[in-house]
Order: structure tokens, then sequence, then C-alpha cells
């Protein structure tokens, strides 16, 4: 009996899908592909909100700088939030150069693990875990 290449395909398709069905594997990888998309959710608005707080000190920040250059004499809390927030884009602009790659997003994951498994600071300060 011969059997044409696309009837082996549906076979062999049919007896994997019966197999996860009647083994719950199906389930299982449904499960986990749930459990996945919401920790991604939550990771992304995260992510978002950190942006969003970063985005708030920058225009602080840029605020006071202005201050600054208009002759202005900044208290010690504004000069100290103007270094912070000059850090913080020397840190973030590479970074974000970086994510605009192809591929970019899996490589600063990536450095920025690395940068803290050697003790080295990457990320603005909106970006750091609160202990």
């Amino acid at each position: 009996m011969i059997i044409n290449e696309n009837k082996l395909k549906y076979i062999i398709r049919q007896e994997i899908k019966e197999h996860m069905i009647q083994e719950g594997k199906f389930q299982d990888v449904l499960g986990w592909i749930k459990d996945k998309g919401k920790s991604a959710i939550d990771a992304t608005k995260g992510f978002l909100l950190k942006l969003k707080q970063e985005l708030a000190e920058t225009k602080e920040g840029s605020k006071i700088l202005i201050k600054m250059v208009r002759g202005n004499k900044l208290t010690p809390e504004e000069s100290k939030e103007l270094t912070t927030q000059a850090k913080d884009l020397a840190k973030g602009i590479p970074l974000l150069g970086l994510v605009a790659l192809p591929g970019g997003g899996i490589a600063t994951i990536a450095l920025v693990k690395l940068a803290k498994k050697y003790n080295v600071d990457l990320l603005p300060t909106s970006f750091k875990e609160k202990d």
C-alpha cells in the first residue's frame, strides 16, 4: 500500500494529537502558555510603569537644568537630583539604542544580567529593584 506524503503527515499529526490528549499533555502545554503569558504581561506592565517614572524624573531633571542655565542657584537637593538624572541618562541611552537593534531586547537583558553578576550598575534608578 502506497501512502502519499500529505496523508502520512495527517496520520502523524492525528497520532500526536491523540497521544497529547490522552496523556493530558495538551492541557499541560496550554496551562504553561497561559502562565507564561500572564508573567509576560505582568513584566511588561512593570516595565512601562518604571519607564513612566523614569520619564517623569527626567522631566523634573530638565526643569532643574533650565533653572541652572538661567543662572539661578540650585538647592543641594536639586543638585543631587540633577546629578542622578545625568547618570540615569548616561546609562539609559546606550541601553535604549541596543534595544532598537534586531535582537537587541534579548541582548540588553543578557548584558544587564552579566553586568549584575560582576556588580556593574547599568540600570537607571527607576529600573532598580527595591529591597
